[in-house]
């Protein structure tokens, strides 16, 4: 199935391959620079040990350091530039700021309440890419709830008026996170449920994610402070 059936069609996300790996190395080694690790003597592996032991409050800070970060949702672009394309042209608009994701393991620790984009108020034609910065071969990733059951979830919710009620939110542990291989993304549509639960491990989850839609779509509530204009090649 192409990648458009399965966004449109199919289960509304899709396990693609990064197409030009040189700049997705490249927004990962600017994140470790960023985050005041040194790139040459700290493996991938090393800087999640020392992140899975980082305090709530040091978190914080260290998203607070990744606000200047600005390269970063061009870089996620450029890296994935035929998955762009081929769902919203070469004029686009996108992310002004690409998210990056910290999941540390253990109890009670920062968790993804199950949700889909639209709830955040992101235009029904605007695509989410999503990338680890390492393998992912345990429970730290995401989980994606195929199309048709997301459909049926939200509409359930819709005529008890409810949003993010005990229909969602009971659903958490039924789905296993994506099993992903560094340089492999997902991306997906703006109506697909998705989430993350607790996991067991010695190694926090890095990943950035980037939103992005047809400059010829509307918006809807994330407007142009969200977004900004961009041409890829």
């Amino acid at each position: 199935m192409s990648l458009l059936d399965n966004i449109f069609n199919g289960p509304g996300y899709s396990v693609e391959d990064i197409q030009n790996m040189d700049i997705f190395e490249n927004l990962r080694k600017t994140f470790i620079k960023k985050m005041g690790f040194n790139y040459d003597k700290d493996t991938i592996n090393n800087i999640r040990e020392k992140m899975a032991n980082l305090s709530k409050v040091e978190i914080n800070q260290a998203m607070v350091s990744l606000l200047s970060f600005h390269e970063a949702s061009e870089k996620m672009i450029n890296a994935c530039q035929n998955i762009v394309n081929e769902l919203s042209g070469n004029e686009i608009l996108i992310q002004r700021r690409a998210n990056t994701i910290f999941n540390v393991p253990g109890k009670d620790e920062r968790r993804q309440w199950p949700h889909y984009e639209l709830m955040s108020g992101i235009s029904p034609h605007t695509f989410v890419i999503w990338a680890p910065f390492h393998d992912l071969d345990d429970n730290g990733g995401v989980y994606y709830v195929k199309q048709d059951q997301s459909y049926e979830i939200i509409k359930k919710e819709e005529t008890k008026g409810l949003v993010n009620g005990p229909d969602i939110l009971n659903m958490m542990n039924d789905h296993a996170p994506l099993k992903l291989k560094y340089g492999q993304v997902v991306v997906f549509n703006p109506f697909i449920l998705h989430g993350n639960v607790e996991f067991n491990s010695s190694k926090a989850r890095i990943a950035c994610s980037v939103r992005f839609q047809s400059k010829n779509k509307p918006l809807m509530q994330k407007n142009s402070d969200f977004f900004k204009l961009y041409k890829t090649n």
